[in-house]
């Protein structure tokens, strides 16, 4: 006998706790297995998804049981907005792009503005060809926090090219102070 061998069984190496199994199936039996599992990993992601879909319906009919007697909500846009802080006001601007002056309200609260209206741009029902239509809208709604209280008596808005401006006068503005770094 060779001295590796002659050594390797006097002194035989330490077991680790582990057990290490040798894979005694032959190819085709552990590519069979392979496809067994692949299957039905498949046919329990099919159940799991026909069972959440049952339970998604399920759900739906106990929350709206009669759908025809929901009433849809109305297309609500929020527009965006612009809030810049002068000297002495504010000076706010929203999006109102198909919007006429008379479809817009205002409502000035001392800490804030509250802007709405109705019967923006609509799209003609004649043509139904778009792939996506975005920019309707049959009403909006926005309220902006002011940082400041404002004087309500002096606020003015004009509306031009699709953008809201509302000028805010601050009650008192506050003052401000340099400091300088040491």
């Amino acid at each position: 006998m060779s001295e590796t061998k002659k050594t390797q069984k006097e002194n035989p190496p330490k077991s680790t706790g582990l057990a290490v199994a040798k894979a005694k199936t032959p190819v085709k039996a552990r590519r069979r297995q392979t496809a067994i599992r692949k299957a039905g990993s498949r046919e329990l992601g099919q159940a799991f998804d026909e069972t959440f879909e049952r339970f998604r319906n399920e759900f739906e009919d106990l929350l709206f049981p009669f759908p025809d007697l929901v009433p849809t909500m109305p297309d609500v846009r929020v527009p965006a907005v612009d809030l810049e802080n002068r000297e002495k006001d504010f000076l706010l601007k929203a999006e109102m792009p198909g919007f006429k002056k008379e479809d817009v309200e205002i409502n000035v609260h001392e800490d804030g503005v509250e802007i709405s209206g109705a019967s923006g741009w609509k799209y003609s029902e004649k043509d139904q060809a778009y792939i996506c239509k975005e920019r309707a809208c049959n009403s909006f709604y926005r309220f902006v926090e002011l940082p400041e209280e404002v004087k309500i008596e002096d606020v003015n808005a004009q509306l031009c090219d699709g953008v809201l401006e509302i000028t805010l006068p601050k009650k008192a503005p506050k003052p401000k102070r340099k400091v300088q770094v040491k």
